[in-house]
């Protein structure tokens, strides 16, 4: 498996010049240490993330970076036009020289669809339209479509990518949203156990690979992960118990039924996720079930083979997570390049022998 890092950029001091430039720092750091890539969330109007535009962020990281893969984690379709959601993404890829990983969900926090102006009903029939175009477009030199939302024709996308196909990774965090990947055949897809515990969320990741493969579609897969590495289990425990609070607090606060909110059709499963988390958040709980990965150095990569056996890729590591301190985010990069980097990096040279 590859490692790599995750950003939404919380900012709850709206410092953003500070939050951009920890996380630009935090990123060459990363390079330096031998991650192998950086992945980025849009989000919109609140402080959970300040990346209203990872395309933005995305073009800075192609030019203080050589050679980590640039992936979005994800664009979310629904909110931005798709053609041009395919040229500011090709020029990504320009400029990164053809390093940029694409992916893309539907989005589910009702503050952001009203403030954009966005009905949070089917979503999902326009999201699989505007993934047709984006990649109809970077894969063909003239494109034209003729969908229930959307109509062109012989569109010519300028600039053209560099890579003669950007891997595009769907996000599946519900048991709904594997089968839909499985029906699209989907080529790669992204998981992180928000909606689900790990073991679950790894049941359907091996699945979905399973049906894939049948189809004759060998898929990458992609797991994100909130994570902390300290001495141990209790010492990165006691190190993030803040952060994480403020994060899930934060969070459960703008997901669909939160405060017992009227719930969007096909959102219900994000409802029910608020409801089992009133007033039991436990961040030791949350280890326990695979959430999060809070522990020392040994105890993540045994935890972490669970996740490669399932199928998984690549992983990228949620370290800055709560709008945690600089200094407490470099210091767990490290750990993590020191105590666990290692072991996947000796895996590829014991895998390089052996071919």
């Amino acid at each position: 498996m590859k490692m790599g890092l995750f950003y939404v950029n919380e900012c709850h001091d709206e410092n953003y010049d500070r939050a951009y430039g920890e996380m630009l720092e935090q990123i060459q750091y990363g390079e330096e240490l031998g991650f192998e890539s950086v992945w980025l969330a849009e989000h919109h109007f609140s402080a959970y993330g300040s990346m209203p535009s990872p395309q933005v962020a995305a073009a800075a990281i192609s030019q203080i970076t050589k050679k980590m893969d640039i992936g979005i984690g994800v664009s979310i379709l629904n909110f931005d036009n798709p053609v041009r959601i395919a040229e500011d993404y090709a020029m990504v890829d320009i400029l990164s020289n053809g390093r940029l990983k694409f992916g893309a969900g539907r989005g589910y926090q009702p503050l952001e669809a009203k403030g954009l102006g966005i009905s949070l009903e089917r979503t999902r029939e326009r999201f699989w339209e505007y993934v047709d175009i984006i990649q109809g477009l970077w894969g063909n030199d003239t494109f034209s479509y003729n969908g229930e939302f959307y109509q062109f024709e012989n569109l010519k996308l300028t600039p053209k990518p560099i890579q003669k196909r950007i891997p595009f990774y769907h996000a599946a965090i519900s048991p709904e949203s594997f089968d839909l990947i499985v029906e699209k055949g989907a080529q790669e897809f992204m998981v992180t156990p928000t909606l689900m515990v790990l073991d679950d969320v790894l049941a359907y990741t091996k699945r979905a690979r399973e049906q894939l493969l049948q189809k004759g579609i060998s898929p990458s897969i992609h797991l994100n992960l909130q994570m902390h590495i300290a001495e141990d289990t209790d010492q990165a425990i006691k190190n993030v118990e803040k952060e994480m609070k403020i994060y899930f607090n934060k969070v459960l606060d703008l997901i669909p039924g939160a405060k017992g909110a009227q719930v969007p059709a096909t959102y219900e499963r994000f409802a029910e996720v608020a409801k089992e988390f009133e007033g039991t958040l436990n961040i030791g709980g949350l280890n326990q079930s695979g959430v999060a990965l809070l522990s020392g150095g040994q105890e993540a990569v045994n935890r972490l083979e669970k996740v490669e056996d399932a199928g998984v890729n690549s992983v990228s590591c949620w370290f800055r997570m709560g709008d945690m301190e600089h200094r407490k985010v470099m210091k767990t990069m490290k750990r993590f390049a020191d105590e666990v980097l290692p072991y996947y990096k000796a895996a590829k040279r014991t895998e390089k022998i052996g071919q």
